[in-house]
């Protein structure tokens, strides 16, 4: 017996010096993480500041590689099959918690099947109206969209969009009817649709239409935040301050890796990403994004991942949303 509980003790301690090990020596060799978007994008870089800054802090390479399609589920599904070992990392995109409630059928599931490391950042959107609604507050355009109902129309991303599924946040919450209008091409085409009155409401990240609004080309009625303003646009009050409750949004990109990752590397890799966060050049490459930096916990994050699903199952199931619609 006693033999039996030396050697199990010397498992133990070999297991512990086994991951201790692992975790001194990981990485050992070019980490890549998996965009789902296209170069260029806001995905695309938020991903290449943090890469960057890794690449350095490692002193290995962390190469950037963009495996786009079908709104993300094949860079997804890429991770979620490959080995957990730290090697292949994904930049989780707000839609990492909303297309696979619109999928049934997808390979992989954004809980069960990822193993959550941290946030890296929020970045808040702005809700902004064309400039030939006679409207210059929030309250005044919910005011007038509901005397009009399905007069107005809104953009997005596409049928399924975070930007989407933001709007029909907006509508059950405002209590209005609006028409959708899906573009393919992005937030381009919705912001020149919107600069020239053919829709009317787009929900936007900050960097994409500050230019407009300072321009005039395009009114911002109110952000998603939390009850604050934002110091980029001071002029224009959070969404509950404009007296419209339920509409905080802060769309989250964050790094997970596929189910089962050890604990020593997620440990490594979180512990390095909050230190990355702390360099004054990435958070300066950060605010001109207006990203708000976060380096949440493996735990808080994995909460997070949760209770998003949770929140746009909920809206999509309310509102109808599919991808055919």
């Amino acid at each position: 017996m006693n033999v039996t509980r030396i050697t199990a003790a010397l498992c133990l301690l070999l297991g512990a010096a086994a991951n201790v090990a692992a975790q001194d020596a990981y990485p050992s060799r070019p980490i890549r993480l998996i965009v789902t978007a296209a170069p260029g994008g806001v995905v695309d870089v938020t991903a290449r500041i943090i890469s960057q800054q890794l690449t350095e802090q490692f002193a290995r390479q962390v190469v950037v590689e963009n495996r786009t399609g079908a709104g993300g589920i094949i860079g997804s599904g890429f991770v979620a099959k490959a080995a957990p070992d730290g090697y292949t990392l994904l930049m989780a995109t707000p839609g990492f918690t909303i297309v696979p409630i619109l999928h049934k059928s997808l390979p992989y599931d954004p809980v069960k099947d990822f193993t959550a490391i941290t946030q890296i950042t929020g970045a808040t959107q702005v809700l902004i109206v064309s400039p030939q609604l006679k409207v210059n507050t929030l309250k005044e355009f919910i005011t007038l969209a509901q005397a009009n109902p399905r007069v107005f129309n809104y953009g997005s991303g596409g049928n399924g969009s975070p930007l989407h599924v933001y709007s029909e946040l907006f509508s059950k919450a405002a209590k209005v009817s609006l028409v959708h209008v899906p573009f393919k091409g992005g937030g381009g085409e919705s912001m020149t649709a919107l600069m020239a009155g053919e829709i009317q409401m787009l929900f936007a990240a900050i960097p994409t239409a500050q230019q407009m609004v300072k321009a005039g080309k395009v009114r911002a009625l109110a952000v998603t935040t939390e009850g604050k303003r934002l110091s980029s646009m001071p002029d224009v009050p959070a969404m509950n301050e404009a007296g419209l409750s339920g509409m905080a949004i802060n769309a989250m990109y964050g790094l997970v890796g596929p189910a089962g990752l050890p604990r020593p590397v997620v440990t490594r890799v979180h512990g390095e990403v909050v230190k990355a966060l702390t360099v004054q050049t990435v958070k300066e490459r950060y605010a001109a994004q207006d990203a708000e930096l976060v380096g949440s916990t493996p735990e808080e994050y994995a909460a997070l991942i949760r209770n998003e699903v949770q929140r746009w199952s909920e809206v999509i199931k309310a509102s109808g949303i599919t991808i055919e619609s």
